[in-house]
């Protein structure tokens, strides 16, 4: 009688932890399918205002791009720009990057605990140790997100601030659609 109960704990307790694991699995699975979905959207918005998405300031020194963002966890939320919603916005294509960029980032915020995000010109996304890399080099002429948050139940590596972007996605072809505009 004794060894059946004992027998019945350890399978009680194995069938515990695959439900942990089942538990956390999902959640990662929604967390890794907002960002990719948010990482989309975003590249939406940065090919219907290519002129605007496509500067490079390291390229055009008086060029400016709202799209260009870091945004880490524990930082303030971005300054609202002016509305630019509906027929009486007075708003250009800077105006709607920046009204886009800071919509955005608010939404990643509210989906991704913790998130760190760079939207930011590389062309090489991928650091010496095969791991995406935060830093970008800045003069490339591919515009990219770079996406990381904390696991809700994540490993303590998993849980640091230097951890890797868990999504980096192409947003924008290299591709210089209006140097006029950005000069």
């Amino acid at each position: 009688m004794l060894v059946s109960i004992v027998i019945l704990s350890l399978g009680l307790l194995g069938a515990m932890g695959m439900l942990m694991t089942s538990v956390r699995s999902t959640s990662e699975s929604g967390s890794f399918t907002a960002a990719v979905s948010l990482a989309r959207e975003l590249s939406e918005k940065a090919r219907i205002n290519k002129n605007v998405a496509a500067r490079n300031p390291a390229v055009f020194s008086s060029a400016t791009n709202p799209y260009l963002v870091e945004l880490k966890g524990t930082d303030a939320d971005p300054v609202a720009p002016k509305g630019c919603v509906g027929l009486t916005g007075d708003c250009g294509p800077s105006d709607i990057a920046a009204w886009d960029i800071h919509d955005w980032t608010i939404r990643v915020r509210e989906t991704l605990p913790e998130a760190h995000v760079v939207v930011c010109f590389d062309d090489v996304m991928v650091g010496a140790d095969d791991n995406y890399a935060w830093n970008c080099e800045g003069e490339g002429r591919t515009l990219v997100v770079k996406m990381g948050w904390i696991p809700r139940m994540g490993s303590e590596k998993e849980m640091q601030d230097d951890r890797p972007p868990r999504v980096v996605m192409q947003l924008v072809p290299g591709h210089d659609y209006d140097a006029s505009e950005a000069i």
